[in-house]
């Protein structure tokens, strides 16, 4: 029968430590006195004079330093050619655990150490393996056990409970005498072992209790912070690489991902499901994706859902737009949080890979809203290597969010390893209101002005549209929103974006008609708006006009076009009250309502929350893989 021996120690343990029922505890046959041949402790300060204690044949109780006895123990495994378990402070490691620590030491001749999980200050909970991510999540509920690997590879690992494999006990002496105690001598032993090619294995299924579980729990690994500081200083002068092998290669870099996962488990420990709402590309003024961006955050903040919302702008937006006072019941921030919530969704495409990374450094579910491809198809504003980030995304994301199946068909067409990732059309919202500012009524009279709409990007067709518009009606006043001449008096040229909320509604609410010739969109503002105004639209035929004007309220008119010239016959006729060809409206709508941004809001809720009630579904494994190879190329260059 294979046999173990064991260094206990109980020298830090309060002063009304019982030692004597301890060791009665551990001697039963379901923990240590099955397969302990000699167990050597060292006994606390309080029991300098063990002469009272009880010992049994197994016990050796040392009223040394803990250091030199541990390092007796080492030397004596290491003579007798078996394995010693060390233990620091009161646990009680169970034969099934240690059966699976055994097997772990045996699995690899390159394996020198094997350690346990810790069971949590609950039966259902599990202590964390080392601090690190979400320091809010002191412990994990014990199902997490299911969603992690049997075990994890890891260098420099000391913990409190710890099997020293007999090849290592026998190459690499005894412990630094040196170190106050005996957490910092093992932490430079297994160090030393590390250098010389011996690394430890976390046994994930092995659990281990502690008898007595404390708040807040501490974690299975023994961690910098918990040393004599001249521990602490020793260590670095003695390994050099002792943070970057914590960090890069040990249970430093596995920790956070944990805390991501307890995050994301449903209903996890009784807190509420939680969102971060990364905004990040919101401008400080008026766009379409400042438009989508605070018509979902407010509908999501008017459902007033189960959802923990956190919501992340740069400060300058965050001044500019008021989110404070905007979204009360949210947590506003400047920069990316230190906590982790259950999802993390971009409330616009991502332009970078760093976007990405951020998100899902916080969050096991990444969801992105994708509002169009226009970038990626015209080329020439586009970031550079934006075809490299919206393939990650379509391969990584955990779900995917669309303004308009317009704009769902064109991005699957474009990255076809998308089409696997749960996505949903919530559109944006079709309700009148959310398009009228209060203070600015509709115009009753029939002599406002030809209003066309866009900014400085080619496909939006302002300047020609313009140009050609001029020529046509040289005595009807113009506004031209975007990039054009003012070749006369009547025509007046504004920057998009540029123009306050205020005066972008009283363009719309004044014109006699909205031009609005892009020839590319994902969704279209511009034709809400004109709509709830009551004003008429011309806007250039395409299958999304199609899908927004038969979800859209019928009190506007929306009057399509094919080619640029036809913009002058058709403005003509309704300059003179002459009928025009105009698009049905409401056709989907059936006996229904518009909907409204809190419609958007509840159709989001209910998307993420079916996404996020298995956490297999996630893609947090294939993505971490992916980010530390990314990683890793930007370390090289």
């Amino acid at each position: 029968m294979l046999t173990i021996d064991v260094f206990i120690d109980f020298s830090r343990m309060p002063v009304d430590f019982e030692l004597q029922a301890a060791i009665a505890r551990l001697n039963g046959s379901e923990f240590l006195g099955c397969i302990a041949e000699t167990i050597t402790c060292a006994a606390p300060s309080s029991h300098s004079r063990p002469g009272g204690i009880r010992q049994s044949g197994a016990w050796r109780i040392r009223t040394t330093g803990p250091v030199e006895a541990c390092s007796r123990a080492m030397a004596a495994a290491a003579d007798a050619e078996r394995p010693l378990l060390v233990l620091l402070g009161e646990l009680e490691p169970g034969c099934e655990a240690l059966g699976l620590l055994l097997e772990a030491i045996d699995a690899d001749p390159m394996i020198g150490f094997a350690l346990p999980r810790l069971k949590g200050s609950r039966d259902d909970s599990l202590a964390r393996l080392d601090i690190g991510g979400d320091r809010a999540v002191d412990q994990f509920p014990r199902r997490l056990l299911s969603e992690i690997p049997d075990t994890y590879l890891v260098a420099d690992a000391p913990a409190r409970c710890l099997l020293i494999k007999p090849v290592v006990l026998a190459n690499f002496g005894e412990l630094d005498e040196r170190f106050l105690s005996v957490a910092g001598a093992l932490w430079h032993y297994i160090g030393g072992a590390r250098r010389c090619g011996f690394r430890t294995l976390v046994c994930n299924r092995a659990v281990v209790t502690a008898a007595c579980a404390a708040r807040p729990c501490p974690p299975c690994a023994i961690t910098l912070r918990s040393l004599p500081e001249a521990d602490c200083l020793l260590l670095r002068q003695l390994l050099p690489d002792i943070e970057r092998a914590h960090e890069e290669f040990g249970t430093g870099a596995v920790a956070p991902a944990e805390t991501r996962l307890a995050r994301a488990l449903p209903q996890a420990y009784g807190r509420q499901p939680s969102l971060l709402l990364d905004v990040r590309n919101i401008i400080c003024g008026m766009n379409g994706t400042t438009m989508a961006a605070l018509g979902i955050g407010g509908g999501l903040h008017a459902l007033g859902s189960d959802w923990e919302v956190t919501l992340l702008a740069s400060r300058e937006a965050c001044t500019f737009h008021r989110l404070e006072e905007l979204f009360p019941s949210f947590q506003v921030n400047s920069r990316l949080p230190e906590r982790q919530f259950t999802v993390a969704l971009r409330l616009s495409q991502p332009w970078h890979i760093q976007e990405m990374i951020d998100l899902h450094n916080v969050a096991a579910y990444n969801v992105y809203l994708f509002l169009d491809t226009i970038s990626w198809d015209i080329a020439y504003p586009a970031p550079r290597h934006l075809d490299g980030t919206w393939h990650f995304m379509a391969d990584h994301a955990d779900g995917l969010l669309f303004n308009s199946e317009f704009t769902r068909e064109r991005y699957l067409r474009r990255f076809a390893t998308a089409a696997g990732v749960p996505s949903l059309v919530p559109h944006h919202s079709f309700e009148p209101a959310d398009y009228i500012h209060p203070d600015v009524p509709p115009s009753p009279g029939q002599e406002g002005f030809i209003f066309i709409v866009g900014n400085d990007y080619d496909h939006k067709d302002v300047s020609r549209s313009t140009e050609l518009l001029t020529r046509a009606f040289p005595y009807h006043p113009i506004v031209a929103l975007g990039s054009a001449t003012a070749e006369t008096p009547r025509v007046t040229v504004l920057q998009s974006g540029k123009l306050s909320d205020l005066d972008m509604h009283r363009l719309y609410a004044g014109a006699r008609v909205v031009v609005f010739p892009s020839f590319y969109e994902g969704f279209g503002f511009p034709i809400l708006t004109t709509i709830a105004y009551g004003r008429t639209l011309l806007a250039r035929r395409s299958a999304l006009l199609d899908e927004i004007a038969a979800r859209c309220a019928p009190r506007g008119h929306v009057v399509p076009f094919d080619r640029r010239e036809e913009l002058v016959e058709l403005i003509g006729r309704l300059l003179h009250g002459q009928d025009v060809p105009e698009l049905p409206l409401g056709t989907a709508l059936g006996n229904g309502r518009p909907k409204s941004w809190r419609d958007v809001g509840q159709s989001i809720v209910t998307f993420l929350t079916d996404l996020t009630a298995d956490l297999s579904r996630s893609r947090w494994r294939s993505r971490e893989h992916a980010i530390r190879q990314l990683i890793a190329v930007r370390a090289v260059n």
